[in-house]
């Protein structure tokens, strides 16, 4: 099994529904989802009062946009099978009996499933997380283990009318995100001053994971957690760097010379911007056990939380 140092505090719900069939469990797939462009944006307006009332009318802006180089669909799908087979071997040691994808593969509804393995300049799925200007890829451990993900999520081939298909085995599929580089923006005011700026980093944060499960049909009332383990909060700077950064100014010096001077003729406030595009080379060796580790520490709190189910 794979090294698993970190400490990942999860909420697991309803764990006994992973012993629905005597403990015997079907992994289908997981899927690794990779940050691989994104971008940070902050703004801050003063208060319009100019040094008359120790405010500023002027406003500041600024943006990072990163793009990460050294991910390929080899080098993710890579990834996605280590994490499998960590996850399958964990559940096996916690004393499940588990079907992989091999043991399933020909069931008409498994052969049947529609696959995603995108297209585009990563051959792979690309997801975009809502409030957030990131890109992730998404890889399964195989072309064949890269079921569609629907409305339903990442279930949404293995139910039919609400019910699983699967009717022998609880059914659960482990999915981890990955950021790396890190980026932040942040704001600042004082008298007569206001501020902006991004800072993009070389380390990597487990974003999230889970481990969704069903069992047999159960009628859910009250306000537990979904059937499954789910990260409290993003497990930060398990690498500090798992790649090195170069980075070109982008910031438009004219616009914000030509602004300057306006607002000395009128006696109005400026608009300042500052823009920088970086480029993130992962170094695959530290990213790889950066992110294995992160997976391999998740995955042993799944299996902790249902050894004594």
């Amino acid at each position: 099994m794979l090294t698993a140092s970190l400490s990942v505090p999860v909420n697991v719900g309803y764990p006994e529904d992973m012993a629905s069939y005597a403990k015997v469990v079907v992994v289908p797939t997981a899927y690794v989802k990779l940050l691989v462009d994104g971008s940070v944006f902050v703004a801050k307006q003063g208060g319009g009062l100019g040094s008359l009332g120790g405010a500023s009318g002027n406003s500041v802006k600024a943006k990072g946009s990163y793009k990460v180089a050294g991910i390929d669909k080899a080098y993710a799908q890579g990834l996605a099978r280590q994490a499998y087979d960590d996850f399958v071997a964990r559940l096996r040691d916690a004393g499940y009996t588990v079907l992989t994808y091999d043991d399933v593969k020909s069931r008409d509804y498994v052969a049947s499933a529609a696959r995603d393995t995108g297209g585009g300049d990563w051959g792979m799925p690309t997801e975009k997380v809502v409030g957030s200007r990131d890109t992730y890829v998404v890889a399964a451990p195989s072309d064949e283990m890269a079921f569609k993900v629907g409305f339903t999520g990442v279930f949404a081939e293995f139910i039919k009318y609400g019910r699983p298909k699967f009717t022998d085995a609880a059914i659960v599929i482990p999915t981890y995100t990955i950021n790396a580089p890190l980026a932040a923006g942040e704001t600042d005011s004082g008298f007569n001053r206001i501020e902006a700026s991004v800072s993009v980093s070389p380390g990597m944060n487990l974003q999230h994971a889970s481990a969704m499960w069903m069992g047999a049909p159960k009628v859910r009332m009250g306000g537990r957690n979904l059937p499954g383990v789910v990260t409290k909060a993003p497990v930060v700077n398990i690498s500090d760097k798992a790649g090195t950064l170069s980075s070109v100014d982008t910031s438009p010096t004219g616009a914000n010379a030509l602004s300057k001077a306006l607002s000395l003729m009128g006696g109005g406030g400026s608009i300042s911007s500052s823009s920088s595009e970086y480029t993130y080379t992962i170094d695959q060796a530290a990213y790889s056990a950066a992110a294995l580790n992160g997976f391999a520490s998740f995955n042993a709190e799944v299996a902790k939380a249902l050894a004594g189910q």
